[in-house]
């Protein structure tokens, strides 16, 4: 049988063909997607179709039908967490499990169009939960199922920051002691590892410590949401009571507002009924307005893409703008990236601390580390960078395909798998 290597993200999925010549090379997962290389990890449930589909077409169908179906995103992020047992869309109820395997069947149809029959398959997992058994053995449990239900049944797991080691490792020609930090879109892992050993199989003689944090790229996106542009949806605004007393906008409602896919949250009955009793009486009634058309029209995942789009433009400027319109809701924000450093400090400092325990945990001293191997998309966050610099120094930075080297090192992990 093929062997694959499959990193599946909280964002991006990327899977790579470990090929019988020794070589490993990347797959178009999207054909439709502006990189054919990365299928969004999302899918939409299709009213019209009643069907899922997912990465570029989900988005695709999602607004040709305007957005009357189910659009799912970062599911990745509920693996370790046992209260999400199920959720209802359209006329049944989906474990996680069932969701995930969505996503792993269209992997499984791309696998069978590549190389027309059944393969191994190595799968990424985060790093979050190596020191927490009870939630990594629940978010183990559901990528086995889920990949059973998609018909893998030869699968190994493999820590995404380690297969992004074996990625670096292809270029050495020496041994070195390696930092290696993941940056997704749900966590950041690192994993203190000997790379260019000579060694094979497991390599778990190499695996000096691994580790995460459940803070990422979602986590900054929200950061800039309530920072920047809460105010354009009530934050900040005041509301009289039934008794005449002046109220703050509710809290509650604002969080809401931090991941966009909990956004649908605000359609229930009871929401409505309160929002348009805050209006009526409502220091800033255009604002609440702006705030029923983002649920109502279930905008949410669209003004997430702008704030996504800023936030990768402050990787190479001083200051960007968020720019979305849709019907009455109209934003131009600038944010600068002295702003956007501070929104995120608290978040970058809770991933210094898990790197530094790691590094802890692994017994080499800052300056016994060889290389540091960056990958994932908030690798590039200068601040993020900055902190690396700081302790090991700027010539010790490695980088290769910052949305793909995890798959790639899936995919030598699979080519060694025996």
């Amino acid at each position: 049988m093929e062997r694959f290597g499959l990193d599946f993200g909280t964002t991006n999925s990327s899977l790579a063909w470990a090929h019988h010549d020794g070589s490993v090379s990347l797959c178009d997962l999207d054909a439709l997607a502006p990189n054919a290389r990365v299928l969004r990890s999302l899918l939409y449930y299709s009213p019209e179709k009643r069907d899922f589909v997912v990465g570029q077409r989900a988005i695709d169908a999602y607004l040709r039908e305007d957005m009357q179906g189910t659009l799912i995103q970062s599911i990745k992020t509920f693996l370790a967490d046992d209260s999400f047992e199920q959720t209802w869309i359209n006329d049944r109820y989906y474990k996680l499990e069932d969701l995930i395997a969505v996503i792993f069947q269209h992997v499984r149809q791309k696998i069978h169009e590549l190389s027309g029959g059944e393969a191994v398959l190595v799968i990424g997992r985060p790093a979050t939960n190596v020191h927490r058994p009870e939630r990594e053995a629940v978010a183990q449990d559901r990528l086995r199922k889920a990949a059973q239900l998609a018909g893998f049944f030869d699968v190994d797991y493999l820590y995404e920051p380690i297969a992004a080691g074996l990625a670096y490792e292809t270029s050495l020609d020496h041994a070195e002691t390696v930092l290696i930090g993941d940056f997704g879109g749900g966590t950041s892992d690192f994993t203190v590892m000997r790379l260019g050993t000579g060694n094979s199989g497991d390599r778990r003689e190499d695996i000096l410590a691994s580790g995460g944090v459940q803070v990422a790229g979602d986590s900054f996106d929200s950061r800039i949401m309530w920072h920047k542009l809460r105010k354009y949806f009530g934050g900040g605004t005041t509301y009289r009571s039934m008794e005449g007393e002046t109220l703050p906008f509710p809290k509650a409602l604002l969080a809401e507002l931090g991941v966009w896919h909990h956004v649908p949250f605000l359609r229930s009955p009871k929401t409505r009924e309160q929002l348009a009793r805050i209006r009526w009486s409502s220091s800033a009634p255009r604002a609440i307005d702006a705030l029923q058309i983002l649920v109502e029209g279930n905008y949410a995942f669209f003004l997430f893409q702008a704030i996504e789009k800023a936030k990768a433009e402050l990787s190479d400027a001083e200051h960007a703008t968020i720019r979305f319109r849709r019907e009455a809701i109209g934003i131009d924000e600038l944010v600068k990236r002295v702003e956007f450093n501070s929104f995120i400090e608290a978040d970058r400092s809770r991933i210094e601390t898990c790197m530094a325990s790691v590094l802890e945990q692994s017994g080499v001293a800052p300056g016994e580390i060889d290389s540091v191997f960056l990958t994932g998309g908030s690798a590039q966050i200068p601040i993020i960078r900055q902190m690396f610099i700081d302790r090991f120094g700027e010539a010790k930075l490695k980088a290769q395909d910052y949305l793909t080297s995890v798959a790639t090192g899936l995919g030598w992990a699979a080519l060694r798998k025996a």
